[in-house]
């Protein structure tokens, strides 16, 4: 064993990935700080000294799986079509799901019930969304058969992509002899149909 002492960021870094198997294993509810500790090879006093509490420590690492989910799918630097859009971020999210799916449980399951958790949680399902949001609103135009705000628009479709995409990963895990690709296509046909006929331009379709 190497004797180097590690940075503050490295040790916190440590902690949150042994926090992350021990709440993969138990859960939040039967999750000890000592159990994290112990996983993390240092002393519950040490511990506390980086997370005032499991809460905060739930919080933290909640925050950062958004942010690595976020920073995986995040929008296409050029402006492409609406069903290129619509495949890619489908194949970047189902991508991250494959590799990080305590993290899309964290994000996207049932929020515990502590107050701190359930904040942070619903802080990073509202970034989520307004994730999504972009997407859309990269898409110049939409056909809508009602008067709604752009933004607000921009919005429901987004939670309602978030939704299926939540429904559809959740099927795969039960069924995961399925191979990804078929799942992003399968997504890609369902989300599709809908979105077709109010992104394409009808007045050049005539």
């Amino acid at each position: 064993m190497s004797g180097k002492r590690m940075s503050k960021q490295q040790r916190r870094e440590q902690i949150l990935a042994a926090a992350a198997e021990v709440f993969a294993t138990t859960g939040y509810a039967a999750a000890g700080m000592r159990e994290v500790a112990t996983r993390a090879g240092i002393s519950t006093p040490v511990l506390y000294d980086h997370f005032a509490s499991k809460a905060d420590l739930y919080a933290t690492l909640l925050e950062q799986q958004v942010n690595s989910l976020i920073d995986d799918w995040s929008a296409p630097t050029e402006r492409v079509g609406a069903y290129d859009l619509l495949h890619d971020r489908v194949r970047a999210i189902y991508a991250w799901i494959e590799h990080n799916e305590l993290a899309w449980r964290m994000i996207f399951g049932e929020a515990p019930s502590d107050e701190v958790v359930a904040q942070a949680h619903q802080r990073g399902q509202k970034r989520a969304t307004e994730q999504l949001a972009g997407l859309f609103r990269l898409v110049p135009r939409l056909n809508l058969s009602v008067e709604i705000e752009r933004d607000r628009a921009d919005e429901v479709l987004a939670e309602a992509a978030k939704s299926a995409l939540n429904a559809i990963a959740t099927w795969w895990w039960r069924n995961r002899d399925i191979p990804r690709e078929h799942i992003v296509a399968l997504t890609a046909d369902l989300l599709w149909r809908g979105l077709r006929e109010i992104t394409e331009n009808r007045e050049d379709a005539q």
